[in-house]
């Protein structure tokens, strides 16, 4: 027994100094040491310094007055890179400070990192750090007889500010974010505008356009009477950004714009016989107590009063097709807007998003519906006059003289971390705070449509207008729903949009088909920035609907992702389709290797296809020139024929 406790100890003792040896040799000598000092230039290499570094047996042939002149300049090579490698240690000495930390003053909150190298590149990155702590992770092997540590010793890295305190402690690696002085700033350059060149008027004549005259409680239950001017309507009066007029409009005030156009149009008529298109002005910003959706039954109700022609069914199977609804949201939307009964269940339907939280898409949405429903674009910043953005960043600088130099950035991000998409946009946020090429704005406030708020709120705009003129590529993750106004935007204003959901491949099919998106748009499956162990959400791993061709006219478009748009094909279930998408992406691939390997042939077709469809997609002020609203207007008047087939072949009564 005696001998068993012994030999207990004895091992107990060797377990120890073993831990202890692996401990106190962590990290091993220069392995994985940052070059936090730039090496000395190297001594320029001369016939006898080389043969005197050659083996013992070589050196006999080196005469003697060789041989001295070439060990005098051995040694003092040596010396002098000795000199400087212990001048590199000492300074590193001084900067990275070992079994110690320091607390408070949190930048950010933490993050894992390989090493405390990658920890500094990140404090260097963060406005406000100015230290780093790093908690090393466990020695491989002693995790398990590490508990104790495991809190700490987990490679957590805190970016900290001047107040932060320093601590002793054997678990962790802090110094500042610079060990040498720290880098001046490049001096900013003036920002170069892009030329205002106006849009041409196109004397372009629509259809004669009718307005009912709802009262005011049908418009957010009456609160749209005082918001008439266009600085109301649409986020104004405008702020400057590198030459282009930014509004800050509100992403889901799109009915309103609708409205206000319809009223200002020379092509107004209140004559219901000669109407082509009859507008139904009712919505709600927000389905809310404060703001609740109109009544379905008063809103009908009305509307057969103003109009009786509506109880007609020759007249409604002529008209009722041209008759426009329209909500503000995407998947909060109103009851009325789903109204089966005629003749109502022939009108358009018009809102911001057709995916809502499905998982198919569009075609999920509209799928054996009984009426044509588009989705209309979100309010982007830029409403004209002049041409758009997109289209003066693609134009060649021999035709545009003022036109700026190349983006500063390669790719940027706007917005936060949540969402249904939440863990894909923390890695990209992540990705874009270790600095290199990408510009962010994470802290964005929503404006609700007062002027006065809005002027407080132009900053933030502008901030992102500023970010997206300056940048090749925008990164548009989805957020609460599968797709954003960040998009719009990015398209409006020329930076080439980075597309991590296959919904979104084919949205805008009042305004362009999806071929045209593909030659605009970079598509990156989710998948593949998070790997295997990254959890991808619901767009994701989305599919499509049973009768779908869709699938088959991606694979074209897309023909790198073929077996992508395989995994996903139905009635696999959502389980099957996530443990596929985890083969074909076992590993994370980051974001700025894929945007490295785009060719810049690629990336100039891609900002031309921008600017074919980035005017399609804008709100503009009045009708003068061509844009999203006067497209829908043209489908709405030749859609009759469709819309009374889909009516027919509906099953829903």
């Amino acid at each position: 027994m005696r001998l068993l406790r012994a030999r207990g100890v004895q091992g107990l003792a060797l377990l120890g100094g073993v831990l202890l040896g692996l401990y106190v040799t962590w990290p091993p000598p220069d392995a994985g040491r940052p070059e936090l000092l730039p090496a000395p230039a190297s001594e320029p290499s001369t016939p006898q310094v080389e043969l005197a570094q050659r083996a013992p047996g070589a050196a006999s042939h080196v005469p003697a007055k060789a041989m001295t002149s070439a060990s005098v300049r051995v040694s003092a090579t040596t010396s002098a890179t000795s000199a400087a490698r212990t001048t590199r240690r000492n300074t590193f000495r001084r900067c990275i400070r070992t079994k110690e930390g320091r607390s408070g003053g949190e930048v950010e909150d933490a993050t894992k990192e390989e090493s405390y190298a990658a920890c500094q590149k990140r404090c260097q990155c963060l406005e406000g750090c100015e230290f780093f702590t790093f908690w090393k992770p466990p020695s491989i092997g002693v995790e398990a007889v590490l508990l104790c540590h495991r809190i700490r010793r987990n490679g957590n890295c805190h970016a900290q500010s001047e107040s932060s305190t320093p601590f002793r402690n054997n678990d962790a690696v802090s110094g500042p974010a610079f060990c040498a002085a720290r880098p001046a700033a490049a001096a900013a350059a003036a920002p170069v505008d892009l030329p205002k060149v106006m849009a041409e008027k196109d004397g372009h004549v629509g259809p004669k356009l009718y307005v009912y005259e709802l009262p005011e409680r049908f418009r957010n239950w009456g609160e749209d009477a005082r918001c008439w001017t266009a600085d109301c309507v649409f986020g104004g009066p405008p702020v400057n950004v590198h030459g282009v007029d930014i509004w800050a409009s509100n992403q889901f005030h799109m009915p309103r714009m609708i409205y206000y156009r319809f009223l200002r149009s020379p092509q107004l008529t209140k004559n219901l016989e000669e109407a082509e298109v009859f507008l139904i002005p009712a919505y709600s910003f927000r389905a809310t107590d404060e703001l609740p959706c109109a009544n379905s039954s008063d809103l009908f109700y009305t509307l057969t009063r103003l109009n009786p022609r509506l109880k007609d069914p020759k007249w409604v199977a002529k008209k009722g097709p041209r008759h426009l609804l329209m909500d503000a949201r995407g998947w909060e939307t109103c009851n009325y807007m789903w109204e089966l009964q005629t003749p109502f269940r022939l009108a358009h339907r018009i809102n911001i998003e057709l995916n809502g939280l499905m998982e198919d898409g569009p075609e999920g949405w509209t799928y054996n519906k009984p009426f044509i429903w588009y989705q209309f674009p979100y309010p982007a910043v830029f409403h004209g006059p002049t041409l758009t953005p997109a289209q003066l960043r693609a134009a060649p600088r021999a035709e545009l003289p003022g036109k700026p130099e190349p983006d500063p950035f390669l790719w940027s991000f706007s917005g936060t971390g949540r969402g249904q998409a939440g863990h894909l946009r923390q890695v990209l946020i992540r990705e874009c705070t270790t600095c290199n090429r990408c510009g962010k704005e994470l802290r964005i406030e929503e404006v609700r449509g007062d002027q006065k708020e809005n002027s407080s709120k132009w900053g933030d705009y502008a901030r992102v207008a500023a970010k997206k003129l300056q940048s090749t590529f925008c990164v548009e993750p989805a957020g609460d729903s599968i797709t954003r106004k960040s998009l719009i935007d990015s398209i409006v204003l020329g930076c080439i949009p980075v597309i991590f959901a296959h919904q979104e491949l084919d949205m805008f099919e009042a305004f362009f088909d999806a071929s045209d998106f593909a030659e605009a748009v970079l598509f990156v499956p989710e998948a593949k920035l998070l790997g295997a162990k990254g959890p991808i959400s619901i767009f994701g791993s989305g599919t499509f609907v049973r009768t779908s061709k869709l699938p088959q006219r991606l694979k074209q478009l897309y023909p790198e992702y073929k077996a992508f748009f395989d995994a996903l094909r139905p009635p696999s279930p959502v389980e099957v389709r996530e443990k596929l998408l985890q083969e074909l992406f076992p590993e994370p691939q980051s974001l700025v290797s894929i945007l490295d390997a785009v060719p810049t042939e690629e990336v100039l077709r891609k900002k031309k296809g921008l600017a074919k469809i980035a005017p399609r997609l804008v709100i503009g002020l009045d009708d003068s020139f061509e844009d999203a609203v006067r497209l829908l207007l043209r489908r709405i008047v030749a859609d009759d024929q469709l819309a009374a087939k889909r009516s027919r072949e509906s099953t829903l009564a």
